[in-house]
Order: structure tokens, then C-alpha cells, then sequence
């Protein structure tokens, strides 16, 4: 089972990355790094955490227009200026979303560990995947914001914006203070 699992995480980190952005959040890459190092584990997917406007045609997660992604804090300004200067005939959804990873462990005592040092830092942490040949742990953080921005008959306006503004990006620093500590962590498994 060992030489499998190391063989699949060669194999897997040679791949190229598949990713509507086609590479690693600047934000995510120490992680990144540090688990892909790390014998017993590597990352399948990652996200840092980004503020997005989706355009939702339907509640079918594949069918939204991604009007606007950033990986990173962003300004009211932004925001505001892509209401406010578009016909929407479908809702807007403002969402900021916290960091997300999905870790293959060689086995459920990497796992168990992996998991362990994870839930002193995020609530969300668990395993998805639980079979002979397949353990991935998920670790998501807890802050985010999920809310309606638009449609065809309004726009949010400048001072909601503002404050929807501040507190995502105060969540964004959380979530970054956070990734800092489980990088430390992971450093020491």
C-alpha cells in the first residue's frame, strides 16, 4: 500500500493544474508546499479564499457567471462599480469564501494526525474519503459571508456595500491569520 501511495502522489503532482485559475493561490502555496513535503500526505485541490460575484442562472452550482473573483481583500470601489454598471436578469450573490483543502493521507493514522492538529485551528475539518485506497481529509475555514447583491429589480447600495466590503475583508485576515497557524502545525507532523 505504501509504494502505491507513493507512486499516486508522484504521479498526481505532475498533473497539471485543472483549475478554473490553473495555479496555486499565492496565499495557499507555503501550505501547499509544506503537505506536499510531508511523506505521508499531499494536496489535491486548494483555495486560499476569494470574494466572488456570481451571477446564479440557477441554484445547480455549474450554472452561475462568475462576474468577478480575487483571491485576496478587496476594495468597495470594485464592488460597487460591477453593480452598478451591468443589467443582471438573474440574481448577484456577493460570496467571500474561507480557505479550503483537500489532503490525501497515506493512511488513517496520517490521517488521524493530519486531522487532529487541523481541528485546534478550524471547526470544519473532517475526512471525505474513507476507503483502502483512498483517505482525504478536508479542512475548511468558518468565516465567510454568502448574500444577495442584486438582481433585476435592485442593487445593493453604496453603504451596504461598504459594510458587506469590510467585514469580508476582515474575514479575510482572520482566514490568513489562521492558514498561518496551520502551517506552523503542519511543519511539525
Amino acid at each position: 500500500m505504501h509504494d502505491y501511495f507513493s507512486k499516486e502522489k508522484s504521479d498526481f503532482l505532475k498533473k497539471k493544474d485543472k483549475s478554473k485559475k490553473g495555479c496555486i493561490d499565492k496565499d495557499a502555496v507555503k501550505i501547499v508546499k509544506e503537505i506536499n513535503f510531508k511523506e505521508g500526505y499531499y494536496t489535491t485541490s486548494s483555495c486560499s479564499g476569494r470574494i466572488v460575484l456570481l451571477e446564479k442562472l440557477s441554484n445547480k452550482k455549474n450554472q452561475s457567471r462568475w462576474i468577478f473573483t480575487k483571491h485576496d481583500k478587496v476594495t468597495s470601489a470594485e464592488i460597487f462599480g460591477l453593480l452598478k454598471n451591468q443589467k443582471f436578469r438573474f440574481p448577484i450573490w456577493f460570496k467571500q469564501e474561507p480557505i479550503i483543502l483537500h489532503v490525501r493521507c497515506r493512511d488513517i493514522n496520517s490521517a488521524k494526525k493530519l486531522l487532529k492538529a487541523s481541528r485546534t485551528i478550524f471547526r470544519r475539518a473532517g475526512i471525505i474519503s474513507l476507503n483502502e485506497k483512498k483517505i482525504i481529509i478536508e479542512i475548511i475555514g468558518s468565516e465567510r459571508i454568502d448574500t444577495i447583491a442584486a438582481d433585476k429589480n435592485f442593487i445593493s447600495d453604496k453603504i451596504f456595500v461598504e459594510n458587506l466590503v469590510k467585514y469580508a475583508n476582515k474575514n479575510f485576515d482572520e482566514n490568513k491569520r489562521k492558514m498561518g497557524k496551520l502551517l506552523s502545525i503542519i511543519r511539525k507532523l
